[in-house]
């Protein structure tokens, strides 16, 4: 089958073009007809096997983690998400396997009204890099934009994700079936934040979302924004399948350090607290407030009121 066959096959059920896609897959380049008076907000992302997921993954899991961790930083940007390009790098060709891939990345993308425009397919080690692009109707969330004495929130349950990665990779770990496979999904098929991102826009100017752990992804807040942070462990959101296993298998440590959550860590005034709580509960999202903005450029950390110390070790780094 040739490389036009399987675009053809696969990857071009966005067509016909609609009112916001002048022209989609199939030709040379793609042309998009963004709303008025609106700021275009563009991501990209790739994973490689073997860094980024296994040979194992499911193809469907796979397609849809493509979309949803840009989907992440759209979210985190407070955007709306419109049109997708994809670029895949495939050995051989594999039906089932593509079949299943699309199927994920589709279903993902129709759930957000995400439209797949075009990308690149060529073979090589199995790799894949997808951009996003969103639309801005108002003011950027920026990690630039913390100042002292904004209050610390964060969106879901912290963890769950780095606990099933760890589950990937030591099968021998006992655990509660049903809760193995929750901790399996957050990790496979994580699920971007974007509703959350339209009420955190109302009252926040700084966000970003978990993608490498708090602490580093808090530490680059901070670190734009000149300005430190005092967080409260006891007030970390953890779900009930984690709460299980906290002191047992997961230490906070790993609270703290685990990344791939994709949740959404952001600042608000205190002023403000009182209605975003009140629109996030109507909305039935979960949030907490795990701490609060400061002067200097250090993070703090109190439990049971007394100071601990922080980890020595921020997170994963590529190239560490």
């Amino acid at each position: 089958m040739a490389e036009q066959d399987i675009i053809n096959k696969y990857f071009s059920r966005h067509l016909p073009e609609n009112k916001s896609v002048v022209l989609g897959v199939g030709d040379d380049a793609a042309i998009v007809s963004p709303e008025k008076d609106t700021q275009l907000v563009i991501t990209t992302d790739t994973l490689n096997i073997d860094q980024h997921f296994y040979a194992d993954h499911s193809a469907e899991h796979l397609g849809q983690k493509a979309l949803a961790v840009n989907l992440s930083d759209i979210a985190a940007m407070g955007g709306t998400p419109r049109w997708a390009t994809l670029s895949l790098s495939i050995l051989h060709i594999d039906h089932e396997w593509l079949d299943g891939f699309s199927k994920g990345l589709y279903k993902l993308a129709d759930q957000y009204d995400v439209k797949i425009i075009g990308g690149d397919l060529v073979k090589g080690p199995l790799s894949i890099t997808m951009q996003i692009i969103g639309e801005l109707y108002s003011h950027a969330l920026q990690r630039s934009a913390c100042r002292v004495n904004d209050l610390i929130y964060v969106t879901g349950c912290l963890g769950d994700a780095a606990f099933g990665l760890r589950l990937l990779r030591n099968q021998s770990l006992k655990i509660n079936l049903q809760d193995r496979q929750y901790f399996l999904d957050k990790i496979t098929a994580p699920e971007p934040q974007l509703d959350a991102s339209k009420i955190i826009a109302k009252y926040s100017k700084a966000a970003i979302d978990i993608s490498d752990g708090l602490l580093i992804d808090l530490k680059r807040m901070l670190d734009m924004s000149q300005t430190g942070a005092v967080l409260n462990i006891d007030k970390f959101p953890l779900s009930g399948a984690m709460q299980k296993y906290i002191h047992d298998l997961v230490d906070l440590q790993d609270i703290m350090l685990g990344g791939e959550d994709y949740q959404l860590l952001f600042t608000i005034p205190a002023k403000s607290q009182n209605q975003l709580e009140k629109d996030f509960h109507k909305a039935k999202l979960p949030i907490a407030n795990i701490g609060k903005i400061i002067s200097g450029n250090d993070i703090q950390l109190i439990q049971d009121g007394k100071n601990v110390e922080l980890p020595k070790q921020h997170s994963f780094d590529h190239f560490a």
